[in-house]
């Protein structure tokens, strides 16, 4: 029988914390606290299966612990629980490098399925086979990208990006349609500029001249799709 994955709840509301405690341990995890970042950073260092982390701090911003672990090498899987609701905020928290995102107040069994997402996910339980589209390819199971044998350095929703464009090539997708299809995000006005601004960094990453870019087409009053610049069949 394996053993109890290993949770570090990371929240400095006693009553919040308190809940969860007890629902994560009845859940069947194994629960580790700290209230603040400084708490956090030391308690780290005794390995969990998933860090879930509170953004207002006493004492700092929950995402600079994110990016202090994705900076150190640090994987282990970061799910954000706050009550910053925002599309931006959101966002915000992927680029820092957390796996997952859930606005407060939230449902106990929702935020169980989000874990045991997340969970699944990083075992390698959901294993999703490589994309590619002439000498651009991108696996989603190591989350390793690039063209032919040089590797992109790109953001999570850069790469999340990149993956689902090249496994629908040749289809052409709406801004609104991406925000939603990608990153779970609803669209609107500021959903088209997050849109355009990470298909903008993308293409500053992978296209040879992104002022001229061969595989994210541009299709005008809809919004992006990804071509096989060779004008072949994609694999």
């Amino acid at each position: 029988m394996s053993s109890p994955d290993r949770l570090l709840l990371v929240e400095d509301d006693d009553r919040i914390a308190e809940e969860l405690r007890h629902a994560l341990a009845a859940a069947g995890y194994r629960v580790g606290s700290a209230s603040t970042l400084t708490q956090a950073r030391e308690r780290l260092r005794l390995g969990w299966s998933l860090v879930l982390l509170d953004l207002g701090l006493p004492d700092g911003d929950g995402l600079d612990l994110c990016r202090e672990m994705r900076a150190a090498g640090d994987d282990t899987p970061v799910v954000v629980a706050t009550a910053r609701d925002q599309d931006a905020h959101r966002i915000l928290g992927l680029d820092a490098g957390a796996d997952d995102y859930i606005a407060k107040p939230f449902d106990t069994q929702v935020l169980l399925a989000h874990l045991r997402s997340v969970l699944r996910r990083s075992r390698g339980e959901v294993v999703q086979r490589q994309a590619r589209v002439a000498d651009l390819w991108a696996d989603g199971e190591s989350r390793r990208c690039g063209r032919d044998t040089r590797e992109f350095e790109l953001t999570p929703l850069e790469f999340d990006l990149l993956l689902f464009l090249l496994r629908h090539p040749g289809r052409a997708w709406s801004r609104d349609q991406i925000m939603m299809r990608v990153w779970g995000l609803q669209g609107g006005a500021a959903g088209t500029r997050t849109v355009d601004i990470h298909v903008r960094r993308l293409r500053s990453k992978i296209e040879d001249d992104p002022a001229d870019p061969r595989f994210i087409q541009t299709v005008w009053g809809v919004g992006y799709r990804l071509e096989d610049p060779r004008g072949g069949a994609a694999e």
